[in-house]
């Protein structure tokens, strides 16, 4: 069998690299130009690998599942923030009346804290802030209906009462007026009269009704219903007699009514009499007339 020839000896393989390498960069410092052209194209391709590694894979690198993000109380740009930075997509629900400032998040889907795949959706609803409505007109109701109306359409009723000379339950008036938008539940304020204030009535007895009437008038009151005691020993024409009695509390403009001694000048007339015969009882017949007595006879000779 035959040798087979010894390869002729080089340098090592590690040693070829290096003197191409340093070969090539003397070359490449000896074109400045050629260096710009390289050194533009390796950013270029550095910058487009980012790009595309950022806008079609934005989970690159990190976990496939986050933590939903608390967002209540948030307003919509910063949900909007919050979900992007954790890598989640946001969807808008409708809005919802409630007491929390309008537009801001009231509740979202998934709750805060779950855990959810990244892009995954999470469906906010934005507080449209308190339901509104407008206080209805109670002009001609007495208070119990006014209440009842109210109460139908959602308010709480308040009651006050004012003094007034007003009958005691009139309603006076309400707060807020007729036709304010108040947020739910509302709350209405109906002012209502107590009535005149209370006074003690004063003594108008043994003077005359005149006398009677401008004491009365004096202490804002009026002279209410006269009657007659004929039985009375007092002089006649003195006011023998009042009710509310002299020192009870009485409604001020309120009316005394007072008792007279002597007979009425103007009594009622009396009570028509009924002369029509019971139901059913035939009236009483009126007796038949008398026959004539016959004439006596002639006196014999005058036949």
């Amino acid at each position: 069998m035959g040798t087979k020839p010894a390869k002729p000896k080089g340098p090592p393989v590690r040693e070829r690299i290096r003197g191409g390498a340093r070969r090539a960069k003397a070359y490449v410092d000896a074109h400045p130009l050629l260096r710009r052209i390289l050194y533009f194209g390796v950013g270029s391709f550095l910058l487009g690998y980012l790009f595309i590694t950022l806008a079609f894979f934005p989970g690159f690198g990190r976990s496939a599942i986050v933590n939903v993000p608390d967002l209540r109380g948030m307003s919509l740009q910063g949900a909007r923030r919050a979900l992007a930075d954790a890598g989640l997509e946001l969807s808008r629900g409708p809005n919802l009346n409630n007491p929390m400032r309008a537009g801001h998040v009231l509740t979202q889907v998934p709750l805060a804290g779950q855990e959810a795949a990244r892009g995954t959706f999470v469906r906010i609803f934005l507080s449209d802030g308190p339901d509104r409505r407008p206080v209805p007109a109670l002009a001609g109701l007495d208070k119990d209906e006014a209440i009842a109306l109210l109460q139908r359409m959602g308010f709480q009723v308040r009651l006050r009462t004012v003094n007034s000379p007003r009958e005691e339950g009139t309603l006076l008036g309400m707060t807020p007026a007729a036709g304010t938008q108040v947020p739910m539940p509302g709350i209405v304020v109906l002012s209502i009269s107590s009535g005149p204030p209370k006074i003690l009535a004063p003594s108008v007895t043994g003077g005359t009704i005149d006398q009677a009437e401008a004491t009365l008038e004096a202490a804002g009151l009026r002279l209410g219903h006269v009657s007659y005691d004929s039985l009375s020993t007092a002089p006649l024409g003195d006011v023998v007699g009042q009710s509310p009695a002299a020192g009870d509390s009485v409604r001020m403009g309120g009316s005394v009514r007072v008792t007279i001694s002597g007979h009425d000048p103007t009594p009622p007339p009396p009570a028509p009499v009924d002369s029509a015969a019971p139901p059913g009882e035939a009236p009483p017949a009126e007796p038949e007339p008398a026959p004539a007595p016959a004439p006596p006879p002639p006196p014999p000779g005058q036949r």
